[in-house]
């Protein structure tokens, strides 16, 4: 079969058989920065046009591994070897060559190594948004925010606003800001993501991150809508929904974070680690708020139970426990603690051993916390936290560790410790956090540190970057 050189919608050259097989692969790449879920059905029509497409093969194993599951190592295993067969067919550019070694470091357990490869593709080709977009998952399932903000710090001044995927770059770019404390600047470059994209879930979900990590529910709820703005998204909506949720439970509003858990968040009773870790760290929230949240958890553990021997990503790892001990499953989350603490020991994969030792000591807080050992609980909690980052996910995400440390803290009658964490997270928040303020209200701390408030703001007010 001939084939010839065209250009995809990022301007890049790829290797295909005809323009059919083309158009298909740039509804592909502007679905994947969307977080579209018509995305899989997308790549299924280009390799059909395709079925030697070596960069759609590759494409596709990298998008199964950032799933994070056991089963679906087999699947990007046979993608690599479709891609290795497909390129050795035909000739591929250095450029999809290098997509296709991204794939193999990944499944050698070197993911860092891979998102070097794919960022390494930038330098030659800064408009691939396609390996901008994998190695930017990538560096966020590491926890590795600093380098993802220098790849697009790097990259996305060149995308102009005439470039069909620029607001999708551009809401990148607003989630590694957020990430690193940058608020405002992340805030600018998220809403002028949305205005050139408008299905930029993932810019939208940016700045719904700013205006929950300084405090502006209102505006969260304002900005977010009643979701029809990421109605074409995967399992993302999911989480967005879940953003929502907090800025619900910021003004108390409980009974709307039941119906949004219930219609939205877990509408869909998945097993999508991410999915997962949305009704978890909801569910933790409310009962730390006092809130009775029924048999929900029971829905989560069920899911949870299949994934205890998964060992496929920590922050996973930890919302699977979470969810087992949440239903009184103790058992089984100390299953996957024990296979952290096995890990941090001795998994072949640098990334994983890190992760795993931070990760061990969060689970085995989580476990104490459940037993009541309040004391433990915040040792444990609070030696993981300097570390937590290496399990990836972001700081909304984590800050249910944060929580629990704050909440055992209290519990163990350790009210110094707690008044100065709470006072750093309000300061964080510009001064409105109803879980810092009701528990500073309930230890006599909030108007007699009115002092120490404003010196933490001060503190506060610089970018989480320059501590770093």
């Amino acid at each position: 079969m001939s084939y010839a050189t065209q250009h995809d919608l990022s301007g890049d050259p790829v290797t295909v058989v005809s323009d059919a097989a083309r158009r298909a692969w740039n509804d592909t790449l502007e679905a994947l920065v969307a977080h579209a879920a018509a995305t899989p059905d997308h790549l299924a029509r280009t390799l059909a046009a395709d079925p030697d497409f070596a960069l759609a093969h590759a494409a596709k194993g990298l998008m199964l591994l950032s799933l994070a599951r056991g089963e679906l190592l087999g699947p990007a295993r046979d993608c690599l070897a479709r891609a290795r067969a497909a390129a050795a067919q035909r000739p591929i550019s250095r450029r999809e060559t290098m997509v296709v070694e991204a794939l193999a470091l990944w499944l050698d357990d070197a993911p860092r190594r891979a998102a070097e490869q794919l960022e390494a593709i930038l330098l030659a080709h800064p408009f691939d948004v396609l390996a901008l977009k994998l190695s930017h998952g990538i560096r966020f399932m590491l926890g590795d925010q600093a380098q993802m903000l220098s790849t697009l710090r790097r990259v996305a001044p060149g995308f102009g606003e005439h470039h069909p995927l620029a607001g999708y770059v551009h809401g990148c770019h607003a989630f590694a800001l957020e990430e690193q404390g940058f608020y405002a600047d992340a805030e600018r470059a998220g809403r002028r993501a949305v205005s050139l994209s408008p299905r930029d879930a993932w810019g939208r979900h940016a700045v719904a991150h700013v205006l929950e990590m300084t405090g502006r529910a209102d505006e969260g709820i304002a900005w977010l809508g009643d979701g029809r703005n990421w109605a074409h998204a995967n399992n993302l909506r999911f989480h967005i929904f879940w953003h929502l949720a907090l800025f619900r439970l910021e003004r108390g509003e409980t009974g709307e974070v039941l119906r949004l858990y219930d219609e939205e968040i877990r509408a869909e009773s998945t097993d999508d680690y991410r999915d997962i870790a949305n009704g978890a760290s909801l569910l933790a929230r409310l009962e730390f708020a006092g809130i009775d949240v029924g048999e929900r958890w029971e829905e989560l553990a069920a899911r949870a139970e299949g994934r205890v021997h998964d060992g496929c990503l920590v922050f996973a790892d930890l919302h699977y426990a979470l969810s087992l001990l949440g239903a009184g499953q103790t058992d089984g989350a100390a299953t996957i603690a024990r296979g952290l603490i096995a890990d941090a020991k001795t998994h072949h994969s640098g990334e994983r051993r890190d992760a795993a030792r931070n990760g061990a000591l969060a689970a085995f807080g989580l476990i104490a916390f459940h037993e009541r050992d309040y004391g433990e609980a915040a040792r444990l909690l609070g030696a993981a936290r300097p570390g937590l980052l290496t399990v990836g996910g972001s700081h909304a995400q984590r800050d249910l560790f944060e929580q629990a440390y704050a909440e055992s803290l209290i519990r163990s009658g350790n009210h110094d410790r707690a008044a100065i964490v709470l006072l750093e997270r309000l300061a964080r928040r510009r001064g409105h956090n109803r879980f810092a303020s009701r528990r500073l209200e309930k230890l006599g701390r909030l108007g007699k540190t009115a002092s120490g408030l404003v010196a933490a703001l001060a503190v506060a007010s610089t970018p989480l970057a320059i501590a770093h």
